[in-house]
């Protein structure tokens, strides 16, 4: 979606369609071939479970276990494929999402791994992905793709990110919502929540939720091996977790944060000071600390 796409009925978005097909069938034909665990997901998989995008995004989406990530990009870039440089300017955290782009294609690749927002270990909330995935086939081969929750989801969960980063006056979310409303079940409605509750997105994706009538609960704050992947750091403080909630957490809920975590005594407010100065200095080296897990070729291309 966005200015990057092409109308769903317009000749190039049925040819840009079509290019991604072959690309999810050459992804997932080289992913069961290298062992790894790699899911597709975004509009490509819409019409799997009967849901309609209003536009035809140039990329294709992947997540991909994030221990399986460094193998991903090395054999993707074995096919020819380009690591997209980070856009230049301040950025507290890593970059979340990957892009790749190869000169004989149209569509470029979005690979996530560590999801921000979804607060759990970002291993356990791939298993859950994983396990509840089903297939579609494309030029003879079985693609591994999100199930029909998991793609309202990370649907949701796109639109969202997409709206906080880049406020737009053409959000998507209603329409989608519309759509979503019709097109889960009760019993589906039940599965969403408490999928979303394992993977600790409810704050994330609380808009969603509360648009199919559901109660997301209360706020839950990144746990340490969130921290930890997210930041791509070894070790993570409480400091760590609370800063990386202050950035991620919707603005409306960071006061509601500062005051459940400011301490009552000056002593714990020089503290706190300290320590939130502390974790902003380890945030500056997260990003090569992230870069050391994928392979040295993808740094330098």
């Amino acid at each position: 979606m966005g200015r990057r796409s092409e109308s769903d009925g317009s000749a190039r978005g049925v040819a840009l369609r079509a290019s991604k097909d072959r690309l999810l069938a050459l992804v997932a034909l080289e992913t069961a071939q290298a062992g790894i665990r790699a899911v597709a997901g975004g509009g490509s998989v819409f019409p799997v479970h009967g849901l309609i995008s209003p536009r035809v995004s140039r990329a294709v989406s992947v997540i991909v276990a994030p221990s399986d990530l460094s193998a991903f990009v090395r054999v993707l870039r074995a096919r020819g494929w380009v690591l997209e440089q980070p856009r230049r300017g301040l950025a507290l955290l890593p970059r979340a999402t990957l892009g790749l782009t190869h000169v004989g294609w149209p569509c470029s690749l979005r690979v996530h791994s560590v999801i921000p927002g979804f607060f759990t270990d970002p291993r356990h909330a791939f298993d859950e992905l994983w396990e509840r995935r089903t297939f579609m086939t494309l030029h003879g081969i079985e693609v591994p793709v999100l199930d029909k929750i998991t793609t309202v989801m990370f649907a949701a969960h796109d639109r969202l990110t997409g709206d906080r980063i880049r406020p737009s006056a053409d959000s998507n979310l209603e329409y989608f919502l519309g759509q979503f409303r019709e097109a889960l079940d009760p019993a589906e409605c039940r599965s969403l929540l408490e999928l979303v509750q394992r993977v600790g997105g409810g704050e994330e994706l609380r808009p969603l939720l509360e648009g199919l009538g559901l109660d997301p609960g209360e706020t839950v704050l990144p746990d340490d091996e969130y921290t930890r992947w997210r930041l791509g750091l070894h070790r993570v403080t409480q400091a760590d977790c609370c800063l990386l909630a202050f950035i991620e957490l919707p603005p409306a809920k960071r006061p509601e944060l500062v005051r459940a975590k400011m301490p009552r005594t000056l002593g714990g407010m020089i503290g706190a000071y300290g320590a939130g100065v502390a974790s902003l200095v380890r945030l500056r080296g997260a990003g090569r600390r992230l870069a050391a897990l994928l392979p040295e070729s993808s740094r330098s291309g």
